[in-house]
């Protein structure tokens, strides 16, 4: 096996031939344009260096197309021709120069070239050295020498190289020591050398002539896979760069005068000695390793051999003519011969005849190398029996790759045959089922279309039962189907639907069948009944007149949620298969199936005839009622709604409705998108109950106050569905509370004037009476004078609570020393919370807030009568104060029985009063609290209460903001 350094150069030999032949064929080329245009450089590198003379760089040139040429084995044979005459001329341009100096000829080939050029004060002037010409020769052979394919043209071809190279090479060394004796020759010609670029070039070509023969010689050894071609791809870069390097370097300290020159020949010596020791040091540890390697292989051997013999299957190695060489334990049970009566017989003889030249075209194949994976034939045992095997044939080769051998792995593949046929039969079984699954799956398709075009009437259901007992007779293959629905047997079946007779048939039969007899042995036991026979059964009553024959029987019935939905009856003929399990089977998943949609075809006409009653009852309430989906789109909207709707055409609203309505608030000003309660509804899942607000009639754009309800509608598992929101116009209420309040602000108006005179009346009679009254008209005139006092006081909360609701409360705020003032309102309510000691409590300093002294006095007086009224004697009140943000917080607590988390949300409505209060104790119409409200909300400000029943305290809370933040706000 070869490793990695060895398989990269025989895949990159071809480029690197190529990389050898422009190499020389550019450095010829060069040199002769340096001729050309007189460029020293480009002719002899450094001056005074030997340079590359004319005749010599054409033979560069013609080199490099000779082995680009014959180099590489795909060109055509005009450039194979090229490459052989190139070749020639680099022979015969050697020979000559090599005989002018032997014979001393001067034939004037040296300056056919550029002769006005050529330094003439030489001996013999443009001719190249004896070595440089040497090299053309051998080179020129070896090239001549890459067609022929023996192996003596291979050693020829590597032999000129490696001289070449050894010349090349020679003359490199000279120029890197600067010793022009290796590249000039000086005692023998000491007027010119081997030109630089000449031997750098000629280095290419011998590389490249080594690339050219990747399969043999040189090359071949280099990339071979044995431990060599190991060790010399890793070391030859060493042997052949450290001398040249080690001993430039150590030249250059000589040079320098940092040693004399004799110690630098000594280093480089010691130095190189050391390196190759080490190279040979390494050469020895690789090879133990290989011989490590050679060892595990062995024992890898041994152990394949070891799983020979204990394998199930039957391993035959045999020669090159078929003969059994091998024959393990597994193959004596499996052919019934011994090793001892196998081994030296013919492979062949364990084929039965009619396969032995099936097994001589195998043995052909093998011999070419070919690998015989996993094929079936038969097998002859030594009792004469036949068995089913598989084989795997592989050749063996040899370790120069030619095939020695083949090894066969056999096994017996009977039992593996009997199963693949029960493989095969149950397959066929289970197409068969899934072609019925399909066709079930097709029905339920269809069954479905069919409930989908499902009609509000009786005929729309008896669709979905026709497709039902078509599809139940075409897959079980019975001649007739039925499906009937009922199961009381004093009358036929509610729905019965026949398939596979005329309408004369059932015409000719007359009445409806009944759930009786066999019909009713199905419906009753809730179970499938097959019968090979019908008339077997003991609840078979015969059949009625004019019926076509049955003989097989199925019935299966159909169930929903455990409820009986209708029954499935199936026949065939006399003289057909019965019904199978899997016919049974494959009718009660139709069943399953389909019993669902019996059932959702009654449902759907029950849902139809009630959405019909509801839509009539929607469309005719007093109220306008829309419908929207999740996504906040129109899904349907009453007759009074459309009276709302406005449609502007190419308009549309937030969720793209052409349809909208347009929501204000009570004041008049147009409603926020995200406050509209449907919006609450759909977005937050808020329920809205009796939001007032306006709304614009679409008829005569007239606004109509109306009272807003909205809901989420949600499904059975929470998910949001939709919103509705009912609109009820309350024109008339708004109407009758307008002259309510009318009312009730002119009655109090006029009451004024009569409780005026009376008490005008009863201060004249206290005053003008000449005489003392007795103690009896004093007691009178008091009750007199408190009662006009209850009654002013009642008719000024009338008057208030009327303002407030119009929204015609006037106030004069001022800024206001919040501790000061509510100081003296507790003062002057004395009275109102006799019975109490009232605490006034400040925690910091309080910043003046914008407030109307004579409203705030009365807020504070209310809240304070209200807590002395409904307090526990004896317990103080307190008022504390407090700074939240941009307002000042007053609580007033009382401690007492406390009000009922149910009251809570009524306190501050009108005419209420809380249970917990005794009636006959507690004086007033219920308005204080309302008007408290009124109030503190006309300031900008809110009001709350807290309390905790059994005991505990009740805290009323309200809310003035500073007098600076409301300046602030105004600018």
């Amino acid at each position: 096996m070869r490793d990695g350094g060895a398989t990269a150069p025989l895949k990159g030999a071809p480029r690197g031939v190529a990389i050898a032949a422009a190499c020389s064929f550019a450095l010829g080329g060069s040199a002769l344009l340096g001729w050309w245009i007189q460029a020293t450089p480009l002719i002899s590198i450094v001056e005074g260096l030997p340079s590359l003379v004319p005749n010599t760089a054409i033979a560069l040139v013609l080199a490099g197309v000779s082995l680009w040429a014959l180099g590489a084995r795909e060109r055509p044979a005009p450039l194979r021709r090229l490459g052989q005459v190139c070749a020639a001329f680099v022979i015969a341009y050697g020979v000559v120069v090599v005989a002018q100096y032997v014979f001393g000829w001067d034939l004037g080939l040296d300056r056919l070239l550029f002769p006005a050029r050529v330094e003439s004060s030489i001996k013999f002037p443009g001719r190249p050295p004896p070595n440089t010409a040497l090299c053309c020769v051998l080179i020129g052979s070896a090239l001549l020498s890459l067609p022929v394919k023996t192996r003596r043209a291979c050693w020829l071809s590597d032999g000129g190289a490696l001289s070449a190279a050894a010349l090349a090479l020679t003359a490199l060394t000279g120029y890197v020591f600067g010793v022009g004796y290796a590249y000039g020759l000086p005692p023998l010609f000491p007027f010119t050398g081997m030109a630089l670029h000449a031997a750098i070039a000629f280095l290419a070509l011998c590389a490249g002539l080594f690339m050219a023969r990747p399969d043999c010689g040189a090359f071949a050894a280099l990339t071979a896979s044995g431990p060599g071609g190991v060790l010399l791809r890793r070391f030859l870069p060493f042997v052949v760069l450290a001398p040249l390097v080690i001993g430039r370097l150590f030249l250059i300290g000589a040079d320098l005068g940092a040693y004399p020159l004799a110690a630098s020949f000594s280093l480089s010596s010691a130095i190189t000695t050391l390196l190759l020791g080490a190279l040979l040091w390494v050469s020895a540890a690789r090879l133990d390793l290989l011989d490590e390697a050679r060892r595990r292989a062995e024992e890898a051997r041994a152990f394949l051999a070891t799983l020979t013999h204990s394998s199930d299957d039957a391993v035959i190695g045999s020669d090159l003519d078929g003969t059994i060489q091998s024959w393990n334990p597994a193959a004596e049970r499996l052919y019934g011969y011994s090793a001892g009566e196998a081994i030296g017989r013919a492979v062949l003889a364990l084929y039965p005849p009619e396969r032995v030249e099936e097994a001589k075209e195998n043995l052909a194949r093998l011999r070419l190398g070919e690998h015989l994976d996993h094929f079936e034939t038969a097998g002859l045992t030594k009792d004469g029996r036949i068995l089913d095997i598989e084989i795997t044939v592989s050749p063996i080769a040899g370790d120069a790759g030619r095939i020695t051998g083949f090894s066969a792995i056999c096994r017996d593949i009977a039992r593996r045959k009997a199963m693949e046929a029960e493989v095969a039969s149950a397959h066929e079984t289970e197409r068969r089922i899934r072609s019925q699954i399909e066709a079930v799956g097709a029905a339920s398709a269809e069954v479905s279309e069919a409930l989908a075009r499902l009609p509000r009437s009786e005929s729309g259901v008896r669709s979905v039962l026709e497709v039902i007992t078509r599809h139940a007779k075409e897959i079980s293959g019975a001649d007739y189907a039925a499906l009937g629905i009922g199961e009381d047997c004093g009358r036929p079946f509610d729905a019965w639907v026949p398939s596979g007779v005329t309408a004369e048939q059932i015409a000719r039969i007359g009445a409806l069948p009944r759930p009786i007899g066999v019909l009713g042995a199905v419906a009753r036991g809730g179970r499938s009944i097959r019968l090979d026979d019908v008339r077997a059964h003991p609840e078979f009553t015969g059949l009625p007149p004019h019926h076509h024959p049955i003989e097989a029987f199925l019935g299966v019935p159909l169930r929903f949620h455990g409820r009986s939905v209708g029954n499935l009856y199936l026949g065939k003929r006399p003289g057909r298969p019965p019904f199978t399990e899997d016919d049974e089977r494959v009718a009660e998943l139709l069943a399953d199936r389909t019993c669902g949609a019996i059932e959702t075809a009654r449902l759907y006409r029950v849902e139809a005839n009630e959405r019909k009653r509801l839509h009539a009852v929607v469309d005719q309430m007093p109220e306008a009622a829309i419908l929207v989906d999740a996504e906040g789109r129109l899904i349907t909207c009453n007759r009074l709604a459309l009276e709302y709707a406005a449609c502007r055409e190419g308009e549309v609203d937030s969720w793209g409705n052409a349809v909208s309505f347009e929501l204000r608030y009570p004041s008049g000003e147009p409603m926020d998108w995200p406050e509209r309660p449907l919006i609450r509804a759909l977005r937050r899942g808020e329920v809205v109950t009796s939001a007032e607000a306006q709304m614009r009639r679409a008829a005569d754009g007239a606004v109509v106050p109306v009272l807003v309800n909205a809901a989420p509608v949600r499904s059975d598992d929470g998910e949001l569905q939709g919103a509705v929101a009912v609109f009820q116009d309350i024109s008339a209420l708004k109407e009758m509370e307008r002259q309510r309040q009318e009312w009730v602000g002119v009655i109090a108006h006029d009451l004024r004037q009569p409780i005026q005179v009376i008490a005008t009346a009863s201060q004249l009679l206290r005053v003008r009476s000449g005489e003392p009254l007795v103690a009896d008209g004093q007691k009178q005139l008091g009750r007199i004078a408190s009662s006009v006092e209850r009654l002013r006081r009642m008719i000024d909360d009338l008057l208030d609570a009327s303002r407030i609701e119009a929204r015609q409360l006037d106030l004069e705020r001022v800024p206001v020393d919040l501790r000061a003032q509510l100081q003296e309102i507790i003062d002057r309510s004395t009275a109102a919370t006799a019975g109490h000691a009232v605490r006034l409590e400040l925690q910091g300093d309080v910043p003046a807030v914008l407030a109307d002294p004579g409203r705030l006095e009365q807020i504070v007086t209310n809240l304070l009568s209200n807590a002395a009224k409904y307090g526990q004697p004896e317990r103080d009140i307190v008022v504390s104060v407090s700074v939240h943000q941009a307002s000042a917080q007053v609580c007033v607590t009382n401690w007492g029985r406390g009000i009922a988390e149910a009251s809570l949300p009524h306190l501050f409505k009108r005419f209420w009063r809380a249970a917990e209060g005794d009636p006959r104790c507690v004086r007033g119409v219920g308005l204080g609290l309302y008007i408290t409200k009124g109030l503190v909300e006309a300031h900008g400000g809110s009001i709350s209460v807290e309390s905790s029943p059994g005991g505990a305290t009740t805290t009323f809370r309200f809310s003035l903001p500073f007098a600076g933040v409301v300046r602030a706000a105004g600018a």
